[in-house]
């Protein structure tokens, strides 16, 4: 093998042992996003026999491909190029599925994420449904109170804590990676 084949072949040795259902990273746009979708529905329905959890994974995928989109976007609109790629990975680790996610952002948005993320892990379920309707009550809503919508809907339909890591690629950019886990306490039994 040469040696873009034994990396090639890391990278398979790697996904396998992490059950890596579906993973992807190339630049993110509405196209990219349905393929995925499209591809984790027929993944799912064929690893998952319920239909409630496969319902959450792919809710919390839509909402989590979105916001790559809109962070893209404006990247893509304060530097006018195309931003740098983007990775998705949905894989399964016991019963719970794990969807991870990774791009690029603007430094000055790393606290704005952390702030909203940190109290959206503090609130119970209530607390988020709470937030979710007052978000919903104004209006007017901004871009970060929309992504703001979408956060709280991943963690009330994953019904776990959400998880970010910041690496600081430069003092206008910073990797973002959002990682949620996707419970499935469903228990199949035959009568």
């Amino acid at each position: 093998m040469g040696m873009n084949d034994e990396f090639v072949y890391d990278i398979l040795q790697v996904m396998e042992r992490n059950n890596v259902l579906l993973a992807f990273t190339g630049e993110f746009d509405i196209r990219v996003v349905n393929a995925l979708v499209n591809s984790a529905r027929g993944k799912l329905s064929s690893t998952e026999s319920n239909l409630s959890v496969q319902k959450k994974v792919y809710n919390v995928m839509v909402e989590s491909l979105e916001s790559i989109m809109r962070q893209s976007a404006v990247i893509e609109e304060q530097a006018g190029t195309t931003p740098p790629f983007s990775i998705f990975t949905l894989h399964k680790k016991g019963n719970d599925y794990y969807l991870v996610t990774g791009n690029y952002i603007q430094t000055q948005r790393v606290d704005d994420i952390k702030n909203l993320i940190d109290k959206i892990n503090t609130l119970d379920k209530e607390g988020q449904k709470k937030m979710y309707r007052e978000i919903l009550a104004n209006e007017e809503f901004s871009e970060k109170e929309s992504a703001a919508l979408g956060m709280i809907d991943i963690a009330i339909k994953s019904e776990s804590r959400m998880q970010y890591d910041f690496k600081k690629i430069d003092k206008d950019h910073a990797f973002y990676v959002f990682q949620v886990r996707i419970h499935n306490n469903y228990t199949y039994s035959k009568n």
